[in-house]
């Protein structure tokens, strides 16, 4: 009975729990087996998330390249508005188109490579040269530049616009004088009967006159062979009566169909270009703001730093003592 009872109690011993040391052992290497998987775990999101961040960068350096593109081709559209033979009827406003035009390709320029540039240093955060600072202006900048272009695009394609429907009345209508003017060629018209009746007695070189031999009706006998220096056909517009409303002796009427399409091959392709820019300009917005909100994981050194309870020294060497 005594050897049963001495049996129990030792049995009942040996079922204890073992001591504290030990389950404070175990309780850490859990802990630091666990604090390691989540390590591992956060290093490999974040090479995912640098990876990323790579491919973003890489796709925004390729489409500011393409932009870049976009700003020397808007310089080139302004030699050509200065070198284009309609720049007669209005020098005016092919100058100050040019001027625009350069303008905008030369901001353009200038923004690509801040945009450039803080691509390079995206991940640096202090210093001159910050990243974030320079996207953040060549954000801006592009910001301004939509609202602008696509305030010039809508122009362009409402004129576009009417023009075509101005082009549909004119080939059914029985006489151009039926056809109201849109506002798109109230100026146009003026110019271009001002143009004609002031070199029509002239040379008559240049594009303008080759277009009206070429493309207005035969019919309308405004032509150079029937009105020139030399012979003043009675056919010929008749500049006193265009000036006191009789449309039918104006020459922008008798060649209206020609000068609408003439016009609308110059206002269309612009518009469509503007939409292509508004577009490409987008893709960017949207590149440039997933770059700067790009936050990479500090290093532990940083983290101690941060934390105010070590200095820069001190969190080296707690580094190096973990290691």
């Amino acid at each position: 009975g005594i050897a049963g009872r001495r049996g129990s109690f030792l049995g009942g011993c040996f079922a204890f729990e073992p001591p504290a040391p030990h389950r404070g052992r175990a309780a850490m290497a859990a802990a630091a087996a666990k604090s390691a998987a989540q390590e591992a775990e956060a290093q490999h999101t974040q090479r995912d998330v640098h990876t990323l961040n790579g491919l973003l960068k890489f796709f925004f350096f390729i489409v500011n390249s393409m932009y870049c593109l976009v700003g020397v081709a808007l310089i080139g559209l302004s030699i050509y508005c200065l070198t284009d033979a309609w720049a007669d009827l209005d020098p005016d406003i092919y100058r100050s188109a040019a001027t625009i035009l350069i303008s905008t390709g030369v901001v353009i320029l200038i923004i690509v490579m801040c945009g450039c540039f803080g691509a390079v240093y995206q991940e640096q955060r202090t210093g001159s040269c910050r990243g974030r600072r320079l996207l953040s202006f060549y954000q801006i900048c592009l910001l301004t530049l939509i609202g602008l272009q696509f305030y010039t695009t809508v122009y362009m394609l409402n004129t576009a616009e009417s023009l075509q429907a101005v082009k549909g009345e004119l080939a059914s209508a029985k006489s151009n004088i039926t056809v109201e003017y849109v506002d798109a060629e109230r100026s146009l018209s003026t110019k271009f009967n001002d143009y004609y009746f002031d070199t029509v007695t002239g040379s008559q070189d240049g594009y303008f006159w080759k277009f009206v031999d070429e493309s207005c009706p035969k019919s309308s006998g405004m032509g150079s062979d029937d009105c020139n220096v030399d012979s003043y056909a009675t056919t010929c517009p008749d500049e006193a009566s265009c000036d006191d409303g009789a449309s039918a002796q104006c020459p922008y009427d008798l060649c209206r169909r020609a000068a609408v399409t003439r016009f609308l091959g110059i206002v269309e392709p612009i518009g469509e270009y503007g939409i292509f820019v508004c577009i490409f300009e987008t893709a960017l917005m949207i590149l440039t703001c997933c770059l700067i909100c790009f936050n990479p994981r500090d290093a532990e050194q940083t983290i101690l730093m941060k934390s105010g309870n070590f200095a820069a020294d001190d969190a080296r060497a707690k580094i190096k003592s973990a290691v």
